[in-house]
Parts: structure tokens; C-alpha cells; sequence
């Protein structure tokens, strides 16, 4: 009887700490998605304000007297605010992107090592329980 109950013992301490581990990942894993909820959102913000002070950019070179330098002038300052905005754009999301995912990367891992100790541990209390 006293195998049984030490074996009970090992089994219910594993599987409550089990649990919590379980637990722990599920809410590292909601605040990851939390996070790039809000960093999306903050994306979106980001891109109407731009939207907007280039729309009203464009329509100020829209006023006035044209001449085919003035035209192309601003077309090709348009073209290179364009590639500077996608450039800045792609670089600060995939920074954000890459910090979520090691975020939530090293959260899994320290997870995995707690799961890990806690398998040693029951195992070893189960080995000792059948000594």
C-alpha cells in the first residue's frame, strides 16, 4: 500500500505541476498574441497619420502653375519618399515581428526546461517510491 500511495503521490505532484506549466504557456502564448494585436494596431495608426500627410502633400503639388520639370520633379520626389516609406515600414514591422517571436520563443523554451525538471523530478520520486 505505501508503493501505491508514494506512486499516487508522484503521479498527482507531476500532474499539478503539469497544469501549471500548461497553464503558464497558455498565458505567455495570449500575451504574445495580445501583443501583436496591439503592435498591428499600432501599425494601422501609424499608416492612416502617413496616408494622410501624403495625401495632403500631394494635393499641395497639385496647386499652382505646371511645367514639365515642376511634374517631374515631384514625381521623382514622390517615387523616393515612397521606397524610403516601404523601406522604413518592412524594417520597423519586421523588427517587431522578429521580437514577438523571440518573445515567445524563449518563454516555450523556459516552459520546456520546467517541464523537463518536473519529469526528472516525478521520475525520480517514482524510482525512489519502488526502491
Amino acid at each position: 500500500m505505501e508503493f501505491a500511495q508514494k506512486f499516487k503521490e508522484a503521479v498527482d505532484s507531476f500532474t499539478a505541476e503539469t497544469k501549471a506549466n500548461v497553464t503558464e504557456l497558455r498565458y505567455n502564448v495570449e500575451n504574445t498574441v495580445k501583443n501583436a494585436v496591439s503592435e498591428a494596431k499600432e501599425e494601422v495608426e501609424l499608416q492612416k497619420n502617413h496616408f494622410k500627410s501624403t495625401s495632403e502633400r500631394i494635393q499641395a503639388k497639385l496647386k499652382g502653375p505646371f511645367t514639365l520639370e515642376k511634374v517631374q520633379a515631384d514625381v521623382k520626389e514622390e517615387a523616393n519618399i515612397l521606397v524610403a516609406d516601404l523601406k522604413t515600414t518592412f524594417n520597423r514591422n519586421a523588427d517587431r515581428v522578429k521580437g514577438l517571436f523571440n518573445d515567445a520563443s524563449a518563454k516555450v523554451e523556459h516552459q520546456v526546461k520546467e517541464v523537463k525538471a518536473e519529469v526528472k523530478k516525478a521520475t525520480s520520486k517514482a524510482k525512489k517510491a519502488t526502491a
